[in-house]
């Protein structure tokens, strides 16, 4: 019944509004702009023509409006206060979608723009620990990239101008340090490019970034990036002889070496591909990348499976396995026949137990439970206690007293280093652990044994009378 007088409602302020004429409507909507700021800014967004200079001044005037309205007297705005810091973003943001419907590339790109430079200012100036404004600059970044990618949809003077527009706009003061956004607002201008003048301009811009990265530890990724960009341009542009030779005199970036090594893979050129992995192995173990010579080592256990070497196949396994990577384990066992699998497998748990790194010690214990080696990891368990509870399930059966006894010494340890009420019920769940286990009595026992031993804890004893 209530939804009803409410649709009701609605009607009937429609046929109220029907019923008036263009001046008295006129000067309703004046009325309440006047009244409420949001109906004013709303009004604005849609009559306002795009395309003009003035609409961009409105527009930033409107995103600063609500930056300013959220922010503290030194203009910060705090962590809660980000999400209507940028209301007024967000809402020039759905004009500048409308103007792209309505064909105009130009205008909705400049919007963007606009949007780009004050959310810029406003990550100097706020927590933005959601990356709510860090969101709105990709979407603005998504958008240009959006627009230039349907260069079919565009007149040949909007490629133009919003060519030029992109050069301009990756050299503005508001995103220097930011080479990020550059280097995507470049990318979008080499979509755009169709003439060598063109490129000549695009690569002078490119060339300026570069230098302006060089003093900087990020050099080294822009310069990648760069030369990724300028491969895409020739690819584009020039023959493929041109592009290929640009690639071998890039190799020392990862990037274009997996490109080379791809290639290689795919004409079946096995030698070849090798060589490039095992350079590549050597310059990063140089450098020291450890990730990097992880990258090259997997493309080298490829190679080796494509051309059947199953003897090298099983020495990388093993190498990976003992880093901890669990889906090679799965590859070595069946690499090895099942009678020689036995006695590896024991090696490798005896090398894993020994080992110190959290991921092989993640392995160590994924292991012995997938392989039921019970016995194994009950010593795990009794070495390291708080595992206990992750482990209990796959014990009890064959060690029920042991894995009592080991909830006993590891809610002992708890409790007595115990202090505050949020300690005492990490404690308590514990012993319902331990009654889930099937170990009630002692359990009993132990709730017994902290109240004579901890009688002055009233918050203690007060979640042990919680537990049923």
């Amino acid at each position: 019944m209530k939804v009803k007088n409410n649709e009701n409602s609605k009607v009937s302020l429609a046929d109220q509004l029907s019923k008036l004429n263009k001046e008295e409507l006129v000067a309703l909507l004046v009325h309440f702009s006047e009244e409420i700021k949001e109906v004013e800014q709303l009004l604005t967004l849609k009559f306002q023509d795009s395309s003009s200079s003035e609409a961009l001044t409105s527009y930033k005037k409107m995103i600063r409006t609500h930056i300013k309205q959220n922010a503290d007297r030194y203009g910060f705005v705090a962590y809660r206060s980000v999400s209507k810091a940028v209301v007024g973003a967000e809402m020039v943001m759905v004009k500048a979608e409308e103007v792209l419907e309505s064909g105009q590339h130009m205008p909705a790109v400049q919007i963007n723009f606009c949007i780009l430079h004050e959310m810029g200012d406003l990550l100097q100036s706020c927590d933005d620990s959601d990356g709510i404004v860090g969101g709105m600059i990709q979407q603005c970044l998504g958008f240009i990239n959006q627009v230039t990618s349907d260069i079919e949809s565009m007149s040949s003077k909007d490629r133009v101008d919003l060519f030029q527009l992109l050069l301009k706009e990756s050299a503005h003061a508001n995103l220097e340090g930011w080479s990020e956004w550059q280097l995507s607002i470049l990318e979008d201008g080499m979509l755009l490019i169709t003439n060598e003048k063109e490129r000549a301009q695009w690569e002078q811009q490119l060339a300026k970034l570069v230098k302006d990265e060089t003093s900087s530890s990020y050099s080294s990724f822009v310069a990648e990036q760069v030369a990724l960009l300028q491969y895409k341009v020739i690819q584009k542009l020039d023959s493929p002889e041109e592009a290929a030779t640009f690639l071998q005199d890039h190799l020392d970036f990862s990037d274009f070496r997996k490109m080379a090594i791809d290639d290689a893979m795919e004409q079946n050129q096995w030698d070849r591909a090798l060589q490039l992995v095992e350079q590549g192995e050597r310059q990063d173990a140089s450098k020291g990348y450890p990730g990097l010579v992880n990258k090259w080592k997997k493309y080298q256990f490829e190679i080796y499976k494509c051309t059947q070497q199953v003897e090298k196949q099983i020495e990388l396994a093993e190498e990976f396995v003992s880093q901890g990577e669990y889906s090679f384990y799965l590859i070595l066992k069946e690499l090895y026949s099942n009678d020689d699998w036995q006695a590896v497998r024991e090696r490798i748990l005896n090398e894993l137990e020994l080992s110190r790194g959290w991921q092989t010690d993640a392995l160590y214990r994924r292991l012995l439970t997938e392989e039921k080696e019970i016995q194994r990891l009950l010593h795990y368990v009794q070495k390291n206690n708080s595992y206990v509870v992750e482990y209990y399930q796959f014990l009890i059966d064959e060690y029920a007293e042991e894995v009592y006894d080991l909830f006993v010494t590891y809610i002992t340890k708890e409790a007595a280093n115990a202090t505050n009420r949020n300690q005492y019920k990490k404690v308590c769940q514990l012993i319902r652990h331990m009654i889930k286990a099937n170990g009630v009595d002692r359990a009993e026992e132990l709730v017994q044994h902290f109240r004579l031993k901890y009688p002055n804890r009233s918050a203690f004893l007060d979640e042990l009378d919680k537990i049923n």
